[in-house]
């Protein structure tokens, strides 16, 4: 099969000859094939979104030549460029791009302007859109009416309304909640599988990467790894939300990708995408600013930049006044648990008894005192009125899974399988929710855990005397969390 797309030797330079010169890309060399789902993934200022532009169109290379559709683009001229854009990419943008002199089925059918097709084809075919997506009650709305999910879906479908082979988004979920986001991954996901797309995303969330056929990692304007989600494909009907990649796998990805990296300076990349979890984890019923506050004082509580006091004052606060809104005894509860999966994440990850032995040492943490104590905090905490009732024999299996999902590389698939499995084929026998729980938990105590025990044991280093983050370490923090 021919690449739908090939990129070689391609350099890429921003204000070239000033003294703000920037070499965005370096020797890019790539092949996409028709109807993959290819992810660029990478922080803020890798080249991401500049390679997703020389894909489109938007940016000429400085050297090397791009060729979609067996058409090299470096040589195209006005005319070919507009007939390509029209005809064989759609793009979707992080801040949507819609006009808002424009009624919301006028924003959809705009491209088929340009291609002459009548008003009465155009608005039939915008309309199918519109019902696809769920919005066409907003027709004859303008734009800035509608919330930022609603907004993003008509951008995704004015990117499609003339049928492109191509679909390049970037950063489509930068600027939404996370029930929207998942909706518009979901439409992506549709495109390529039923529709049979190829989509180009570009993401700083590791969250996504589940969703690609291949990743390309990126940094400092180079692709340092490129690979195959084997996985996907592989997903069972109605299983999608049980068998999806592991946030632990996606951290494993990310160690390869950068290998050039420290577990801890890893972890400061990562913890945006922990304190994203951990809000998603607990909160699914507040609005999106209250979801974002949310994140935010778990991100600095992460980096140990936020007293308890006024960590449970802000989960208190009112968030007409910048806070999340909960009640005092639910902001306190929540702030417990926190507490508790943090804790225990750091017993997982840290290597020794903070009591010292008679030789004056710290005796090993074994694997097994961490797999029991983990075992009885996941059953605490996900099944807490009936796991007292378990059969001595689901109990050791419970701990044996446990044990095999820490540290003999079981996956997370095999690890809810073997507790959903009967007990009388040798699985332990849960019910599908409780399982459901237990694994997600483990999930987020596993990435929490993540560099946290050498975060702390390297404090020296990372930490300021006061038990705050350096104003270096916490720059860059800040800026990688803000990006």
């Amino acid at each position: 099969m021919q690449p739908l797309i090939k990129a070689k030797n391609l350099n890429f330079v921003y204000n070239k000859g000033k003294d703000n010169e920037f070499q965005a890309l370096i020797n890019i060399n790539l092949e996409i094939y028709p109807e993959e789902y290819i992810i660029f993934f990478g922080p803020s200022g890798c080249g991401k979104s500049t390679l997703l532009n020389v894909i489109s169109g938007l940016e000429t290379p400085d050297e090397g030549i791009i060729i979609v559709a067996e058409k090299d683009l470096t040589k195209m001229n006005a005319k070919e460029f507009a007939q390509y854009h029209r005809e064989k990419i759609g793009m979707i943008f992080q801040a949507y791009n819609l006009i808002n002199s424009l009624s919301v089925l006028d924003n959809v059918a705009l491209p088929q302007v340009f291609l002459s097709i009548s008003k009465k084809e155009r608005e039939k075919k915008s309309f199918e859109l519109l019902e696809r997506f769920g919005i066409i009650k907003q027709a004859k709305k303008i734009p800035m009416e509608l919330s930022g999910g609603q907004q993003q879906r008509i951008g995704i479908a004015r990117s499609i309304v003339n049928n492109p082979d191509i679909i390049l988004a970037d950063e489509p979920i930068g600027n939404l909640d996370s029930v929207s986001a998942k909706n518009v991954l979901e439409i992506l996901k549709d495109l390529n599988e039923k529709e049979k797309k190829t989509i180009i995303l570009v993401t700083h969330n590791p969250e996504n990467l589940a969703f690609g056929d291949r990743i390309f990692y990126m940094k400092d304007g180079m692709i340092v790894r490129e690979t195959v989600n084997r996985d996907r494909h592989k997903l069972r009907a109605g299983q999608s939300e049980i068998i999806k990649k592991a946030p632990t796998a996606e951290i494993e990805d990310l160690m390869r990708a950068y290998q050039g990296l420290t577990q801890e300076q890893i972890n400061v990349i990562i913890m945006p995408y922990k304190a994203k979890l951990f809000a998603h984890h607990f909160i699914t019923n507040r609005n999106m600013e209250e979801e974002k506050v949310f994140e935010e004082i778990i991100y600095r509580k992460l980096l140990n930049t936020i007293s308890h006091e006024q960590f449970l004052e802000t989960l208190n606060r009112p968030y007409q006044e910048g806070g999340v809104g909960f009640d005092r005894r639910t902001a306190e509860n929540i702030t417990r648990r926190i507490n508790r999966k943090i804790r225990m994440a750091f017993y997982l990850y840290r290597k020794g008894h903070q009591r010292k032995d008679e030789q004056a040492g710290h005796k090993k943490i074994t694997d097994e005192e961490k797999s029991e104590k983990l075992t009885y905090y996941l059953l605490n905490t996900c099944y807490r009125d009936y796991y007292n009732d378990l059969d001595k024999t689901a109990m050791e299996r419970i701990k044996q899974a446990v044990e095999e999902r820490l540290f003999r590389g079981l996956s997370k698939v095999d690890f809810y399988n073997f507790l959903d499995k009967p007990f009388k084929e040798g699985g332990v026998g849960l019910n599908s929710k409780t399982v459901r729980n237990i694994t997600e938990e483990l999930e987020l105590i596993l990435v929490l855990g993540y560099g946290m025990a050498q975060r702390i044991q390297n404090k020296s280093e990372f930490l300021s005397p006061a038990g705050k983050l350096s104003a270096g370490k916490l720059a860059i923090a800040q800026k990688i969390r803000f990006r």
